[in-house]
């Protein structure tokens, strides 16, 4: 997981003179020109032939499984370490980080995957810390198993996952057709920690991606479910289009029964 900070971009040409290297605070010189490098290369700093960069501040390396690998019956591959394929954050409570796994049961995997969440408390004490400053997760769940889609397994291919008022809603992808909208709720299944999906299924965009929930707290706005598709119009697939688009959470919990 590449952690990057926002306090920290660096502008590289701040006289906006691409033909002179400007001095930058840590005492080297930038290059706008060479469109070739980029990072720190020789006390230079290159940036691709951008004016700005944001440099990467740290890397958390995913370890062991939550609890014992209780949720070791529902991890993709071969080591029972999370593999991280979206991020998302959730304030609903103490702020938490939500990691999730991608899974294709089509293309080699064997199960649905895992979501878990960490205090962002912890996150950022690893990141600010001594190299080998851990950060444990305090939930962890395996997907939902059960129900289809098109004559294939529901609950793989997840592109992201949030929480909101005590149930998970995760956006499902499906090549080059409709995405879905699915909802959870923790439980156990057989003794293992999972999520137990709702029976219904709400339609999404072609290539649905990311969620995000704007609380509206302080502007007056009712709460809002974005996101956004990442398929452009293409021969495979004329219908789709790359979109930002959002959804009351009101209508998304009523049209899920709750």
């Amino acid at each position: 997981m590449r952690v990057f900070d926002l306090r920290k971009i660096m502008d590289l040409n701040p006289d906006n003179d691409a033909d002179r290297n400007d001095p930058t605070p840590d005492g080297l010189e930038s290059d706008v020109k060479d469109k070739k490098r980029i990072g720190r290369q020789n006390n230079v700093w290159y940036s691709f032939g951008y004016r700005y960069v944001m440099p990467q501040v740290a890397t958390l390396r995913l370890t062991t499984a939550k609890n014992g690998g209780t949720t070791a019956g529902n991890q993709c591959y071969a080591t029972g370490r999370p593999k991280a394929s979206f991020l998302s954050l959730d304030r609903t409570g103490a702020d938490h980080l939500i990691l999730g796994e991608y899974c294709n049961k089509n293309n080699g995997g064997t199960s649905n995957g895992r979501v878990g969440t960490y205090p962002m408390s912890a996150i950022t004490a690893a990141v600010e810390g001594k190299q080998g400053t851990a950060a444990a997760a305090d939930s962890a769940f395996g997907l939902p198993t059960g129900g289809t889609c098109n004559g294939e397994t529901l609950w793989h291919k997840i592109q992201d996952a949030l929480r909101y008022d005590g149930k998970w809603y995760f956006h499902r992808s499906n090549a080059y057709s409709n995405g879905h909208l699915l909802q959870a709720t923790p439980g156990t299944v057989d003794g293992t920690t999972q999520l137990v999906g709702n029976t219904k299924i709400l339609q999404s965009s072609y290539g649905p991606e990311d969620l995000y929930l704007a609380h509206g707290r302080g502007d007056g706005f009712a709460p809002q479910l974005w996101s956004l598709s990442e398929h452009a119009p293409s021969s495979s697939c004329t219908g789709c289009k790359r979109q930002l688009y959002s959804y009351n959470m009101s209508e998304v919990t009523g049209d899920f029964g709750s």
